[in-house]
């Protein structure tokens, strides 16, 4: 992630003004906590991988939502549910 995309993310977490994502690093720990639960239950509900290809596309797909409030059209399912996770968790982080 380039110096851009992360202040690209610091910016939409503190719009979100909760004070889990005051800190850039809550911030990554909230996406690597639930990139980890995503990996594990994609694994045994379908067998499928997460690579690392996948989790930095869709990292590239966050920040493309960052800037435009969109989800690029060119990423998998499996990356597009990813990612639709981790805008959530921004949005509504848990206390």
């Amino acid at each position: 992630m380039d110096e851009d995309s992360l202040k690209a993310l610091c910016q939409y977490a503190q719009q979100a003004s909760e004070d889990d994502l005051a800190d850039p690093q809550n911030i990554v720990a909230i996406l690597t906590s639930e990139t980890v639960k995503f990996r594990d239950k994609l694994k045994d509900e379908t067998g499928e991988i997460l690579t690392v290809a996948d989790t930095r596309s869709t990292l590239d797909a966050l920040t493309t939502f960052l800037v435009s409030n969109r989800l690029p059209n060119n990423i998998t399912p499996t990356q597009k549910e990813l990612a639709q996770i981790w805008i959530e968790c921004l949005r509504h982080p848990k206390n």
